[in-house]
């Protein structure tokens, strides 16, 4: 969810883009989608740019997405490509980077359109296409690489879930839930232990995240992918669960185009890998959710049932 759009002075704008060499800029218009506030910025004689601004509160990194963004410049797909950025504070009263703009709006915009299917799976060719990019090994990014890398998928999951269980608990989950949940995925280990290496994962690849228009002939198509604050070196199963788990929520019933699109899954159990996987990403998103405030101390969420119901599921 979006910080609430800070108040830009243009004039020191104006200044802070003529140091970095980014021309004048004239208009600002917000955008919708993203995790942090981001502006079409209108320049003089040149082309638009996008301003997106970083929250210390949510410990976002220019630097991190500028990385991200670098593994991915030979792909040959639209993304955005970090053309300056600034953490100084020295310019402007936060952090920002300054990218290339790209057409189209929000693929969730053409969430009710009768050929929406034709995006998810033109969404499903994309993520096979990022997952074809290998990585040295398993690990968060920042703005020099990978974090704390760990070469054995498995010892990278037990490492993840120990965190991620660790700050399920403290964020105030049931305890006799968080036991359950930590029961299943100790027995199902075995599951994490196939995995065709490090690849990587954009971690939010959801309709707010993909841009889309009409072409001349009116048949939809994708014009851009953004927003790599989450991005990582993963196993394509675990980041397509994390996918097919957020495009579900946003645009139900995605899931059947994106699998068309993605193609066949690289691993013995697909289906119990992705429930194996998704439980993580419930766990992972009810905390967050907790942390930055959008789900209260004590107040139920669909997010908690659905993780009581997979608890009780006897298939895994």
């Amino acid at each position: 969810m979006p910080e609430a759009a800070p108040a830009i002075d243009r004039n020191s704008l104006a200044r802070a883009f003529a140091e970095l060499g980014l021309g004048e800029p004239v208009d600002l218009t917000l955008l919708e989608g993203g995790s942090a506030t981001s502006y079409r910025v209108s320049r003089r004689n040149a082309d638009e740019i996008v301003l997106k601004i970083y929250s210390d509160r949510r410990g976002d990194s220019s630097g991190k997405e500028a990385f991200a963004a670098s593994l991915l410049a030979k792909l040959g797909v639209p993304i955005t490509r970090v053309m300056a950025r600034d953490e100084s504070l020295s310019r402007l009263p936060f952090r920002y980077a300054v990218s290339n703009y790209l057409p189209g709006v929000r693929v969730a915009v053409f969430r009710d359109a009768p050929d929406a299917a034709d995006l998810y799976r033109d969404m499903g060719g994309l993520l096979r296409r990022l997952h074809g990019v290998s990585l040295p090994a398993f690990g968060a990014f920042n703005a020099d690489g990978i974090v704390d890398p760990m070469a054995v998928h498995s010892a990278y999951i037990v490492r993840l879930w120990t965190t991620v269980l660790e700050r399920f608990r403290h964020f105030g989950a049931a305890p006799d839930l968080a036991d359950r949940l930590d029961q299943i995925v100790t027995q199902n280990l075995g599951l994490v232990v196939h995995t065709s290496g490090p690849v990587f994962a954009h971690d939010d690849f959801q309709p707010n995240n993909l841009l889309a228009e009409r072409s001349a002939d009116g048949r939809l198509r994708l014009t851009g992918l953004i927003d790599f604050g989450n991005a990582r070196a993963a196993d394509a199963t675990f980041d397509l669960a994390k996918a097919l788990f957020c495009c579900e929520h946003e645009a139900p019933g995605s899931t059947r185009a994106i699998l068309e699109g993605y193609g066949p899954i690289d691993h013995p159990d697909p289906q119990r890998a992705l429930w194996l996987y998704t439980l993580i990403h419930r766990v992972v998103m009810w905390y967050w959710l907790r942390h930055v405030g959008v789900i209260a101390d004590g107040e139920p969420h669909p997010l908690i049932a659905d993780l009581h119901a997979m608890a009780e599921e006897k298939t895994v």
